[in-house]
């Protein structure tokens, strides 16, 4: 699951594509935060809070200059959600980026 929502977060499945946002591994940039720190602006920084913001977007970001539409502006299936959140959740935690 880990491995197919590095695909979809670097923009190889589903015409996703998080990294322009957040960065290639997750450090983010000027227009997306970092999503490797363990501090979260949307959530609690767990599985479920991760795919509610991936679901549900950022329309008003407290720090960053752009918003993020749901899904990333992305068509996703539900398994494919799944796998993203699973993806972001494992940078956040140290795990090694399967990609």
């Amino acid at each position: 699951m880990v491995v197919l929502g590095g695909r979809i977060y670097h923009g190889e499945v589903a015409g996703a594509g998080c990294t322009g946002c957040h960065g290639s591994d997750g450090d983010g940039s000027p227009m997306g935060p970092k999503l490797k720190a363990h501090q979260w602006l949307w959530s609690d920084g767990s599985y479920a809070g991760i795919q509610q913001t991936i679901t549900q977007g950022v329309a008003n970001p407290k720090q960053y200059r752009s918003p993020m539409p749901a899904v990333g502006g992305a068509q996703l299936s539900k398994d494919q959600l799944s796998a993203l959140a699973a993806y972001v959740w494992s940078l956040s935690h140290g795990a090694p980026a399967a990609q």
